[in-house]
């Protein structure tokens, strides 16, 4: 099971029209994507003889229109920021070295290209004249992952981001310096700790918010269909969490499996339901699984103009604007007042459409960059991306605490013919 995370990860994927929001929008206004802001890099790479490592040398860059800068992404209140004269002051007074842990080879190599890219991109638009970034090959075994680390580690590397599995995070914080923070793209929340910060949406704070969701709609009962996975174990314990907190019963649970495309015997189990004794229906499912799985159970006689369906970020995908049975249904996912203009950034230069894990490396590297430049020492460094109030970025606020946790602020939607509307913030 050591790369669940990943393809939990890969599953629950947003896509370019997916339903972020815009920081103006206003409760229920239906989401309007508009980017004007132009940018074009240029990015010169020095190659070392070994392909698995590479060091950015220098940067140039064109702009067109307004500068695309880190006051677009990642925000803090002026309050909460060290007031400096010199605002460029370099941390520690010297460059730092920011190492990078990303599967260059290997099945995951196209994923960690993405990521790869969103960071090299951040680093430019956030003009960070104070970081060289220092990449190598994680892999997809632990062993390579920590040597990796470990070469990084060697040549000095002050900060890491990476890597991917939980597996290897947990292996690379217990072998380098405990100095050395470490920003994983895993939401295994099972090995954060300090000095490791678990970057992916969490599942549990997910199924807390839709339990919020749930209780705006007037929800006192619920039948939950879950993945028979360590996801879906983990969903469906937060889930019984809290139905006692909030009064929510649970009274059916349905499990599938997570690999397969046959749902003929989740069809069977829901059998055809005449008398149910629930108003709400959770789907823990994304993609044509969600589709296939909301189908069966408009079939089976849940009838979504009578249930109200609810499910978690792997809704948030155009494909479910096809399905009837979703549709009046609710969901939550990650504020994403910015992705739309990041997508549409990274895309002018790389001709790609970027998966989310890229947002998250281009948040943390934005936010390491505004922390080196206003703060000027490790201890200092870590306050201040601890700091209680938070920031703003690709996927709206988020904010850290020394346990190694990622608060997000999660919105609510409605499934329309057409689009996603917008309901309302559940914040942490």
């Amino acid at each position: 099971m050591k790369y669940f995370y990943l393809c939990i990860q890969i599953l629950f994927t947003v896509s370019l029209i997916s339903c972020s929001t815009i920081e103006s929008v206003k409760e229920k206004e239906i989401i309007i994507i508009n980017d004007k802001e132009k940018a074009l890099i240029d990015v010169n790479i020095e190659e070392n003889k070994d392909n698995d490592h590479k060091t950015i040398k220098s940067i140039s860059k064109e702009k067109k229109n307004e500068s695309v800068g880190i006051e677009n992404t990642i925000t803090v209140k002026k309050s909460d920021i060290i007031e400096k004269e010199e605002k460029s002051i370099l941390v520690f007074e010297k460059t730092i070295k920011v190492g990078l842990l990303l599967p260059l080879s290997g099945e995951y190599a196209g994923l960690g290209k993405a990521i790869y890219n969103a960071v090299e991109m951040a680093l430019f638009e956030t003009e960070s004249k104070n970081i060289q970034l220092i990449f190598s090959d994680s892999g997809d075994t632990v062993d390579k992952a920590l040597l990796a680390a470990q070469q990084l580690e060697r040549e000095g590397a002050s900060i890491l981001i990476g890597p991917i599995f939980s597996s290897q995070a947990l292996a690379i914080r217990n072998k380098i310096n405990i100095k050395i923070p470490i920003f994983s793209f895993t939401n295994d929340e099972a090995i954060k700790q300090n000095g490791l910060w678990v970057l992916g949406f969490s599942p549990k704070q997910q199924i807390k918010a839709i339990f919020n969701e749930m209780l705006s709609n007037s929800i006192s009962n619920i039948a939950i269909i879950v993945p028979n996975s360590n996801y879906g174990e983990i969903a469906l314990q937060e889930s019984r969490k809290q139905s006692e907190q909030n009064n929510i019963k649970i009274n059916n649970i349905y499990f599938y499996d997570v690999l397969s495309n046959d749902f003929s015997d989740l069809g069977k189990l829901l059998k055809v339901e005449k008398n149910i004794q629930y108003n709400g229906l959770l789907i823990i499912a994304s993609g044509k699984q969600l589709k296939e799985i909301s189908a069966r159970a408009q079939y089976r006689g849940i009838d979504p103009k009578k249930i109200k369906y609810f499910g978690i970020s792997g809704w948030n995908n155009p494909a479910v604007l096809d399905e009837p049975a979703l549709l009046g249904g609710y969901f939550i996912a990650p504020q994403q007042s910015s992705f739309e203009a990041f997508v549409s950034r990274y895309f002018k230069i790389y001709n790609s459409i970027p998966l989310e894990l890229s947002g998250l490396g281009y948040d943390v590297l934005a936010l390491c960059s505004i922390a080196l430049k206003q703060t000027e020492s490790m201890s200092d460094f870590i306050s201040f991306i601890t700091n209680s109030s938070g920031f703003n970025g690709i996927f709206g606020f988020f904010r850290a605490d020394k346990s190694g946790t990622i608060y997000r602020k999660f919105v609510s939607y409605k499934v329309m013919e057409r689009n996603f509307v917008r309901q309302r913030d559940i914040m942490p």
